[in-house]
């Protein structure tokens, strides 16, 4: 089996003992006691089952078992003790939510039956977390797909800026992906409480009055607030809120947070927002680059040095080819903005055609005359 199990006992004969009996059937790691059983949690973990003996000297089992509730919180934990009594397994299951007590001594095909229940019972955790954040991710995708007419210059770059920050978050090795690409797709979620007339003036890139401006600077604020009425989205919340705030404390919102008390998603977003915005303004990836350099100031130094790294290279040129709407398929990315006749533009270049951006086209050339044909590029 590919999950892993660990073992942990003070007693070394028992250990080599369960090791002998078992290594054939399990990928088997042990610990002496529950300092070393911590360290393996924190270095050579994921593990899918824990099994650890009740009275240790030093860190009991009933401690290490806590401190895995917050280290591996997906890991089954099943208890070994020879003296069960009603106090005992009330604080295993409440402090520990321990899955399974064995007694002691463990006949090894008890033992056996425990973990293979164990590692069902983690398999089945694991699938039912990626079956909730997988239908979230659908929803929220869909949810922006549909938003992103109102404001397709915004919310029309929420793929790619996701895509983008999928790479930099596995370069800089951060591990909590599912919020920051939430995050990246939601990022200006806000956008949606501004008026009309001041999204005209952004698109144009006309100068804001004194009370746009302030509108404009509200808009992290005004999408965490959104999103924190969600469940399970308040870290996404917390890096919507801070990422459009300097890691030297510049930016809103005005609270004196900065640096690393910033969020790490927030500080990645930060500085690929504004490399794609800079981007697509100066239609040159260098001269971004460039300029993110003269303000390094508001942005992580790691972070930089893995965009640099990341996208220091000039972007190969795509391949670009006409399509009639009736031929877009979902994957292909728009080479070029997609236009109305008269200008209005329906969605912005470099985003990836998903089913609600289809089905969106596909009426616009039944209500509209959209600009056919639409220049596009494999993903």
């Amino acid at each position: 089996m590919a999950e892993k199990v660990l073992l942990v006992d003070d007693d070394e004969l028992m250990l080599r003992s369960y090791h002998r009996t078992l290594h054939r059937k399990f990928k088997l790691e042990v610990a002496m006691g529950g300092v070393q059983a911590l360290q393996a949690l924190e270095r050579h973990g994921p593990f899918a089952v824990i099994v650890a003996d009740m009275r240790m000297p030093g860190l009991s089992g009933l401690d290490v078992l806590q401190e895995a509730v917050r280290l591996a919180p997906e890991t089954t934990r099943i208890m070994l003790t020879g003296d069960l009594d009603l106090h005992t397994a009330m604080d295993a299951v409440n402090q520990g939510r321990v899955f399974r007590f064995l007694t002691k001594p463990c006949r090894p095909e008890d033992l056996e039956a425990a973990i293979q229940a164990g590692i069902r019972q983690h398999q089945l955790m694991i699938a039912e977390q990626e079956l909730l954040q997988q239908t979230l991710m659908g929803s929220l995708q869909m949810l922006t797909d549909l938003l992103s007419p109102l404001d397709p210059e915004a919310l029309g770059q929420g793929r790619m800026l996701r895509d983008r920050a999928v790479l930099l978050a596995r370069a800089l090795r951060f591990e909590p992906e599912w919020d920051l690409e939430t995050a990246a797709l939601l990022l200006p979620i806000g956008r949606i409480a501004l008026p009309p007339e001041l999204l005209a003036k952004l698109k144009a890139g006309a100068p804001l009055d004194p009370r746009e401006r302030t509108l404009l600077d509200q808009v992290p604020e005004t999408g965490a607030q959104l999103l924190d009425n969600i469940p399970r989205l308040h870290e996404v919340a917390r890096i919507v809120r801070y990422h459009a705030k300097g890691y030297d404390g510049s930016g809103h919102p005005a609270d004196g947070v900065a640096a690393e008390a910033l969020p790490m998603g927030a500080r990645i977003l930060k500085a690929l927002n504004d490399f794609t915005h800079l981007e697509r303004a100066r239609r040159s990836r260098k001269v971004a680059l460039e300029e993110l350099a003269l303000h390094c100031g508001q942005y992580d130094p790691r972070v930089l040095e893995a965009l640099y790294a990341q996208f220091g290279t000039p972007a190969a040129a795509a391949v670009e080819r006409a399509c009639p709407v009736a031929e877009l398929r979902e994957g292909m990315i728009l080479a070029r903005d997609v236009h109305t006749l008269n200008g209005r533009p329906v969605l912005v270049a470099g985003l990836k055609l998903g089913p609600a951006h289809l089905v969106l086209l596909r009426d616009v050339v039944e209500i509209l005359d959209l600009q056919e044909p639409v220049y596009v590029s494999h993903d």
